[in-house]
């Protein structure tokens, strides 16, 4: 182990070599640099991926709306051009003699620009990185969804390459992989669950989202953890200047958001809830005897300080819970006892919450024009609570006396995790062909797979029966320590190649041992000209948790584990190769291939399942391998009064377990094996007070497995046993899904803000698209030897038929 630091400490002084260039390097070889942030003028919000462009040189801003960029000194003045898709240009006239800082803020404009900045880009046609896909806000919002509220992950599932594990729902399966391995970041912070309701929402709450990015191919160096995909959901920071919100009812969810200045210029504030209102209703429940109910809620909210230039922080919260219950009243007396009678009162109740909750404290600093770095302290936790309460009371006569009998008895089981993270990552722009970051994360994992308490009580005429209390599991809790280095960069040479190199080195501690896991990364990207490009990448990835699940939805008693001692880390590794075409202004092509291969994988073995406990879980489970290939067509329109895209997805997952326990060992459709996927999406607007917007998707169906043949044997007692035969796991595939869904917005300006009206129609033609789908194969008349008819029943379940719905919305 003491090798393992030793490497990672020699390689992180290497890296952090750049912050000790001294200041007279700045201008050697005549060079100057330009730096500052660019942001919205009307809120004071950073933009992500804004760009500047002088001739053929060019930057864009970070994910903290920074930008750098060095070009050659001379005395004749140059023009600066600062853009960003949706606002108006800015144009600044500077003689490029010395280092300067310039902030610009843009103007939010009907005219989208379309300027092509010749710098690094974290997504799109002009990035070096490939199968990345940034989702701007103005997207998220106007893409139909179920009862209209706009989300995150299923505006995600409409791209290709990402599919849903189960119609309707939210859950992410990228290129074959499964739902525990996407790494969801919400302000760089990891979160372990995206799901409200079981899956019909995510956790994300529209109006605070700024930018979401998903990389699912050629990951960059900073992020590991995970080997499938990156979801990087960025929040507003806030207004510097005025103040405005807006409040929403829907048929479901309410919201409301508000932001603004405590100082204008220098500090912001940006708070936003939502909620199911079911809990509004509570005594109406209670009044008709509704025995259950369910709810929940998100809260966001973010301070950021601007201290000058170089020094801004922020600091963010976000909670988010689903409370769930169901109880039983049975009260039989009649108030009087008689001889021989009995007064019975009966109360359960069982529920269930669990939630997200996430701290984090950032500061941003920038060094020179040349370096910038972001220091992150935050704290994650994701908890899940199952509390089940039995209270009997009975009095009885017999022989005319009377007993008093109370019993009551409770159950509480808990599970979660919690990770202390510390990380720093540094932006360092040598001259303007070198883009370099680099940085160190540390987190410290605490797994707690469940813990529960018993408690017993009984009493007889207030005697005492039974008095017990039990708590267990508290030995169950592991600690996992992560530690992280990371450098990339990219690198431009000429006008015709530009590349992206990188590695990560990663440990992962856990009892006695010390898994060590290199990561090495490059991408590159090829102008052909004409608006034609191609890119090839390789990726490696590594995992060091498991999620615990024998269902296809996400349950709230799915469990994180981590790797043991035994069990090595699931690994990956992604060839990917595309081609592109941006010469249509307003345009974009792309057709990308792709083969990845991964190591370690689990699998419930054979007749094995997971409900609840991970006692001994790593001995339920085979270690395997598996593939995923496949083919990525995207087509999209950018700019325009009619927007949209239509994304389609040829693809394989494949498993296999050698030691012979699953499938005799041979190659096997994943669950999430769906051989054709196709979206399309529209957004029109008409006028200024209307737009409609419309998706259509298809999607090959899922497997299972069914048995294809049954035999019935006699045993030793003379009773009669049904044994079903399956050829493989996951034999039988589903039915295909498709449908359409519609959301007309109707805006109308008023004195104080804008009222915006939703009307819209998920599922359209009414198409009953499987959810849930039960096999049950049985014979008559087993114990008489009727074996003569077998039946067999395949039912499907629909969930989410034709649903309308509306919303009503003002912004103040």
């Amino acid at each position: 182990m003491k090798n393992y630091i030793t490497i990672l400490a020699a390689a992180l002084v290497l890296l952090l070599s750049g912050l000790c260039l001294p200041s007279s390097a700045q201008n050697r070889n005549g060079k100057v640099t330009i730096s500052g942030h660019i942001t919205d003028k009307s809120t004071g919000e950073t933009l992500i991926g804004a760009g500047v462009t002088s001739g053929s040189d060019g930057a864009v801003t970070n994910a903290y709306g920074f930008y750098t960029l060095t070009m050659s000194r001379q005395e004749e003045p140059v023009s600066l051009h600062y853009s960003y898709v949706g606002y108006g240009e800015s144009v600044v006239e500077l003689e490029l003699v010395k280092d300067t800082v310039i902030n610009i803020a843009l103007i939010p404009g009907e005219q989208l620009s379309e300027s092509i900045v010749a710098a690094s880009r974290e997504s799109g046609l002009q990035s070096t990185r490939m199968s990345a896909i940034e989702i701007p806000k103005t997207v998220l919002l106007n893409t139909p969804t179920l009862f209209g509220e706009p989300d995150v992950l299923k505006t995600i599932q409409l791209m290709p390459g990402v599919q849903a594990g189960v119609e309707g729902l939210s859950g992410i399966y990228v290129r074959g992989g499964g739902a525990d391995e996407n790494l969801l970041l919400l302000d760089g912070v990891p979160l372990y669950n995206g799901d409200h309701m079981l899956g019909l929402f995510s956790i994300f709450q529209p109006e605070a989202v700024k930018n979401v990015t998903l990389y699912k191919g050629s990951f960059p160096a900073r992020y590991g953890g995970r080997i499938s995909s990156i979801i990087d959901v960025r929040t507003n920071d806030g207004n510097l200047y005025e103040t405005h919100g807006s409040i929403s009812i829907g048929l479901l969810n309410d919201s409301f958001h508000i932001e603004g200045p405590f100082k204008k210029g220098t500090t912001a504030y940006s708070f936003s809830i939502r909620g199911l209102h079911t809990f509004l209703f509570e005594p109406i429940f209670e009044a008709f005897e509704v025995p259950a109910n369910y709810y929940f809620y998100d809260l966001n909210g973010k301070i950021s300080h601007k201290f000058s230039d170089k020094d801004r922080i922020f600091l963010s919260v976000y909670n988010g819970l689903d409370n769930m219950y169901y109880k039983i009243n049975d009260d039989d007396s009649d108030g009087a006892i008689s001889s021989g009678s009995t007064d019975y009162f009966y109360n359960t109740k069982v529920g269930v919450r669990w939630g997200n909750t996430l701290t984090s404290l950032r500061w941003n600093h920038v060094y020179s024009g040349k370096l910038f770095s972001n220091v992150t302290a935050a704290w994650t936790r994701y908890s899940m609570v199952m509390k089940f309460k039995e209270d009997e009371k009975a009095r009885t006569n017999d022989d005319g006396e009377i007993t008093t009998i109370d019993y009551t008895y409770k159950f509480k089981y808990r599970s979660g995790m919690n990770d202390l993270t510390a990380k720093i990552d540094f932006d360092y722009t040598p001259v303007s062909s070198h883009l370099i970051k680099f940085g160190a994360e540390y987190v410290n994992h605490i797994f707690i797979p469940e813990t529960y308490s018993v408690m017993e009580r009984a009493s007889e005429n207030g005697q005492a029966l039974a008095d017990t209390t039990v708590t267990a599991g508290k030995e169950n809790r592991s600690m996992g320590h992560e530690v992280s280095i990371y450098a990339e960069d990219d690198i431009a040479v000429g006008n015709w190649l530009t590349i992206n190199p990188g590695a990560r080195l990663s440990l992962f501690f856990i009892g006695k041992k010390t898994w060590f896991a290199p990561e090495p990364r490059i991408s590159a990207k090829f102008n052909l000209g004409k608006g034609v490009s191609i890119k090839a990448a390789y990726s490696q990835m590594s995992q060091y948790v498991h999620l615990l699940s024998s269902s296809t939805i996400s349950l709230p008693l799915d469990l994180w584990v981590p790797i043991t001692e035994e069990i090595e880390p699931v690994k990956s590794k992604q060839y990917s190769l595309g081609l592109y075409y941006g010469g249509l202004k307003g345009w974009e092509f792309s057709l990308e291939g792709y083969y990845k291969d991964s190591e370690n994988v689990l699998e419930y073995k054979d007749g094995v399942s997971f409900i609840g406990s991970s006692s001994d879980w790593d001995e339920c489970v085979s270690v395997g391998i598996g593939r995923a290939y496949g083919m990525e067509a995207f087509v999209q329109k950018t700019t325009g009064k009619t927007t949209g895209w239509v994304g389609y997805t040829l693809a394989w997952s494949e498993r296999k377990f050698p030691d012979g326990s699953i499938s005799g060992g041979e190659w096997f459709p994943y669950r999430y094996d769906r051989r054709h996927n196709l979206s399309v999406v529209v957004n029109q607007k008409i006028g200024k007070r209307w737009d409609i917007s419309g998706t259509w998707t298809f999607a090959s169906g899922g497997t299972t497995t069914i048995p294809e043949r049954s035999s019935v044997v006699q045993l030793p007692d003379g009773s009669f046993r049904q044994i079903d035969y399956t050829p493989h796991r996951n034999n039988y595939r589903l039915p295909a899904s498709h449908k359409l869904c519609l959301s007309v917005n109707l805006h109308k300006q008023k004195r104080r803000g804008e009222s915006v009206w939703n009307f819209s129609i998920y599922n359209v033609y009414n198409r009953l698209n499987p959810n849930f789908v039960f096999y049950e194969g049985y014979y008559n008349d087993i114990e008489n030897s009727a074996l003569t008819e077998r039946r067999e029943e395949l039912t499907a379940v629909t969930i989410l038929p034709i649903i309308p719905s509306f919303s009503y919305s003002f912004k103040f």
